[in-house]
């Protein structure tokens, strides 16, 4: 008796669901330990560069840390430049040759002759401020020289870093960034320790360690092994760099802006307020680099895989999971920042005691910042940037508002700005995501 095709569907379905429950719960296991491996190591990392940090801020004079706090946020500044100018067109472009060496060795040659122009664009713009700032200050005009060099030297290791990134995140290399991240963090420790107890500790001798530090671990642990998935030392490729040049011109006012915005916080405190305000700041900045932690897996999980992903369906997902997950993580930051405000203010020493709203307005804006990265992440990752002229409108609009209404003399008032720059990047980067996801954002 021949059994009815009713009765020979039933039992094929019946092994389909298991097997597909099976496909699927491999599947989550698999991106769950990748985040958990990639989250312990960046906590790891940043534990290291929070210990270093309070180190810092507790062993030099007040003065000294606002010297290297105004440095640090030159280089800051000038990073955000270089890495938006770079990596607006670089990963995209870099996605679609990610599985061919030899043109993804090109699209890397070209990006590296962008170095000299965003080097030039990036000083022009940030260092006469940082320089007036510190005449401004008192500092000496070697010192300056010094910390000036120390900026301009860490710009292109940052560069470099970045570059030789690209192919192992696209890869899905992604621990091999980290433990470059986390020996140039211990190494940069140990140098310190031993320069606090040594007695020699002041902004220029710890600016020289936190350039150095990276040195052995980029050279020596990461360049061998992303040359397993590029040929660097091709020719670059003219088309790559017609259209990194393009991203590039397009996006310059953005990038401007970014660099601008980055600086403007402690430009006008030390302006209006004092030399202390700035070493304020600076110490509070220090306390958010927990936030580090879940951008860095944020952005180095999910940027390679939304740049090389087709799939739209799957890209959205991708896109709301990251953007809840985001929320949750912000809210619980500035919960805990709230709950131990004292004691990390107690951690930073006594010269910053008092400064509980000001620290806890700053996590908030962070968490802010932190969940807007995330949000907007396809932009970067597909090139989504049409339009991005108008960045420096939204910002400086909603920048200008708020100076009527702050105190910018004041800490809470610099930080009032940021939210203000914040929130007007935010408006123009949900602009940018709506007509990317219509596919009329990209150039």
């Amino acid at each position: 008796m021949e059994a009815s095709p009713e009765n020979t569907q039933a039992p094929v379905q019946g092994l389909r669901l298991p097997l597909l429950k099976g496909v699927c719960m491999h599947q989550v296991r698999r991106v769950v330990g990748l985040i958990a491996s990639y989250a312990s190591l960046s906590l790891l990392s940043r534990v290291v560069q929070m210990i270093t940090a309070f180190l810092v801020v507790r062993s030099l004079a007040k003065t000294e840390y606002a010297w290297y706090s105004l440095a640090n946020n030159l280089v800051g500044a000038l990073v955000i430049f270089t890495v938006t100018g770079i990596g607006s067109g670089l990963m995209p472009i870099a996605g679609e040759v990610a599985h061919d060496p030899v043109k993804l060795g090109g699209v890397l040659a070209s990006a590296r002759r962008f170095r000299a122009a965003l080097l030039f664009f990036g000083s022009l713009v940030g260092l006469p401020v940082f320089i007036h700032l510190l005449l401004r200050s008192g500092c000496p005009p070697l010192s300056i020289a010094l910390l000036v060099g120390s900026a301009v030297v860490s710009l292109m290791v940052s560069i470099s870093t970045q570059m030789i990134a690209t192919p192992l995140s696209l890869a899905r290399r992604y621990n091999i960034p980290q433990w470059e991240n986390i020996l140039s963090s211990a190494l940069r420790l140990v140098c310190i320790v031993s320069l606090v107890f040594a007695g020699f500790a002041d902004a220029v001798t710890v600016m020289l360690i936190t350039v150095l530090a990276p040195l052995p671990a980029v050279c020596g642990w990461m360049l061998p092994k992303a040359r397993e998935h590029a040929a660097f030392g091709q020719q670059a490729d003219p088309a790559a760099t017609q259209r990194l040049k393009k991203f590039f011109i397009i996006g310059l006012p953005a990038n401007v802006t970014h660099l601008f915005e980055a600086q403007v916080a402690l430009f006008i405190v030390g302006w209006l307020g004092n030399i202390d305000k700035v070493a304020d700041l600076g110490a509070i900045c220090r306390v958010a680099l927990i936030l580090q932690i879940p951008l860095a897996v944020a952005s180095g999980v999910m940027l390679p895989r939304m740049s090389t992903e087709k799939n739209m369906q799957r890209l959205w997902r991708m896109w709301t999971g990251s953007s809840l997950l985001a929320v949750g993580i912000g809210i619980g930051i500035v919960a805990c920042g709230w709950l131990l405000r004292h004691q990390l203010l107690f951690l930073l020493g006594p010269g910053y005691a008092g400064l509980e709203t000001e620290l806890v307005l700053y996590l908030g804006l962070q968490a802010f910042s932190f969940f807007a990265t995330v949000s907007t992440m396809p932009i970067q990752a597909k090139g989504w940037v049409r339009h991005s002229w108008l960045r420096p409108v939204a910002v400086f609009g909603s920048q200008a508002l708020a100076a009527c209404v702050l105190d910018l003399s004041t800490v809470s008032g610099a930080i009032g700005l940021m939210w203000a720059g914040s929130i007007g990047n935010m408006l123009l980067d949900s602009f940018l995501l709506f007509n990317g996801w219509r596919g009329r954002a990209t150039i």
